[in-house]
């Protein structure tokens, strides 16, 4: 599939297949073409080429309604005057032969534990209430593929982790294919059966999160994906990279360094250290391997399987 606007190619000869009940992400930089593509698979744009099928079933000439696919937007787009019941019920009024919707709204809200707040307006809630609306505003719906597009970005940190794991654990539940997109590389990893690490319009390389972290087929991919130090041509993880005062085994990856700043982030530290090279390097360490200060000569070393070795 590719997609043009006006002197700009969005998506450029995209193909991924997502299975029934996957959780699938596209995860990127901003601008990369992801929010592109679930606006193409909802039915908001049409593709400049190729071809959108649903268990075989082309969508194209669709309208979003008649596509049995149902979108959560970034901005939750809940209506300030409805209630959080009537906010969840209004997709049923365009779904003819709904049996009961009142029904069908009491149950999706026990679903997303918003029991006891029908009759509270979106003003009334907090983040975390206003997304569980959105999505149960879809959900209702019983759609065949969910679209979510970055849903969880208007939240907090803290709040961003919980609601993260509720909506992993909601997917399992419902069994629904979710699709979806975000720029957080530890979001896409936490939520994801697969990835699909997108970069200027193209998929750069899909696989599961395992495999994109630990085995990346780029550099740009690493990179993304976690932090990388790269010497002589090598990329090694930060949390593969040792520091210690003696001089480690021979068959290790070893370099002599100057540590320039150590920083403290609770359960570990971050050190970062310029090789005799010139370059620099960071590493994690735990808390319990020493002490260590800014200024001071140090072997940083890695295990030669640790090493990534990549095309750019």
């Amino acid at each position: 599939m590719t997609k043009h606007f006006s002197g700009h190619t969005a998506v450029e000869s995209v193909s991924l297949a997502v299975r029934s009940g996957e959780f699938f992400t596209l995860v990127g930089p901003s601008g990369c073409g992801k929010t592109t593509i679930l606006r193409l698979v909802g039915g908001f744009e049409d593709p400049s080429s190729g071809d959108i099928r649903l268990r075989g079933r082309s969508l194209l000439g669709l309208r979003p309604y008649q596509r049995n696919v149902s979108t959560v937007f970034q901005s939750y787009a809940l209506f300030p005057h409805l209630t959080v019941a009537d906010n969840v019920a209004f997709g049923l009024r365009y779904r003819p032969g709904v049996r009961n919707p009142a029904h069908c709204v009491r149950e999706v809200l026990e679903l997303v534990r918003l029991e006891g707040k029908e009759s509270r307006y979106p003003a009334q809630l907090s983040g975390g209430e206003k997304q569980r609306v959105a999505l149960a505003r879809s959900l209702v719906l019983n759609p065949e593929l969910l679209l979510l597009d970055e849903p969880l970005s208007a939240l907090d940190p803290n709040l961003r982790k919980e609601v993260r794991n509720e909506l992993r654990d909601l997917q399992r539940r419902v069994g629904i294919t979710f699709l979806f997109v975000t720029h957080d590389q530890e979001e896409a990893l936490a939520l994801s059966d697969r990835i699909a690490v997108m970069r200027e319009g193209r998929i750069e390389q899909i696989g599961s999160p395992e495999e994109v972290y630990c085995r990346p087929q780029t550099r740009f991919v690493a990179a993304f994906l976690g932090g990388v130090n790269w010497v002589d041509g090598a990329g090694v993880r930060p949390e593969a990279t040792h520091v210690s005062r003696t001089q480690p085994f021979p068959e290790t990856c070893r370099h002599q360094a100057v540590i320039e700043r150590v920083t403290f982030l609770g359960d570990h530290c971050r050190i970062e250290a310029r090789l005799s090279s010139g370059d620099r390097i960071s590493a994690q360490v735990s808390r319990v391997d020493g002490s260590y200060h800014p200024g001071e000569p140090v072997w940083v070393w890695w295990r030669a399987e640790d090493e990534m070795r990549l095309p750019s």
